[in-house]
């Protein structure tokens, strides 16, 4: 398993950087891929070596990311340790009071129930609507979104950014 993490890992950094690389033009049209591809994911697909059978969810992945990554972007968006979970819960926003979760509960529990082409449609929807905001969010995390059916990292990482928040507003309740 960790080779495969790794593999992950490696791979969805480098498409994150390949984005931030590409002129807006291609990077408009992966945001507007469908299942044919676009020029940037078939580049990915040949350099990274995707297999056939992990191409639909590998393109959706570049998809999320070029969604992610800003028109006028210079940098990538990805930020280590901060899960993709995590940013369904504050958007994007590590300071954030959190006066309610960016992403419902109840749309994260769909989310996490969705199997399939649903499942990914759900991700892609969660990541339309992160992208209004600019997150940066740690892209092997992201990725694994879409590679693994099992939610517990996403749910893991969502409820423990909202305790933060509710542990920090009883601290500054105590103080009063």
């Amino acid at each position: 398993m960790p080779d495969m993490e790794n593999d992950v890992a490696r791979r969805a950094l480098k498409i994150a950087q390949e984005l931030v690389r590409t002129d807006s033009g291609e990077r408009a049209a992966a945001r507007r891929m469908a299942t044919e591809g676009a020029p940037v994911f078939w580049r990915m697909v040949a350099r990274l070596e995707i297999d056939r059978n992990e191409e639909e969810k590998w393109r959706r992945i570049t998809k999320a990311l070029a969604l992610l990554t800003p028109a006028s972007a210079t940098e990538s968006i990805h930020e280590a340790g901060r899960n993709f979970g995590t940013v369904l819960a504050d958007g994007g926003d590590a300071r954030s009071r959190l006066d309610k979760p960016f992403c419902s509960e109840q749309r994260l529990a769909r989310l996490l129930a969705a199997r399939g082409a649903a499942r990914l449609d759900a991700l892609e929807r969660a990541v339309r609507m992160m992208a209004r905001g600019r997150p940066y969010v740690d892209v092997p995390s992201l990725a694994w979104a879409y590679l693994n059916e099992d939610g517990r990292m996403i749910a893991r990482a969502y409820y423990r950014r909202l305790d933060r928040h509710q542990e920090s507003s009883q601290e500054e309740q105590s103080d009063v």
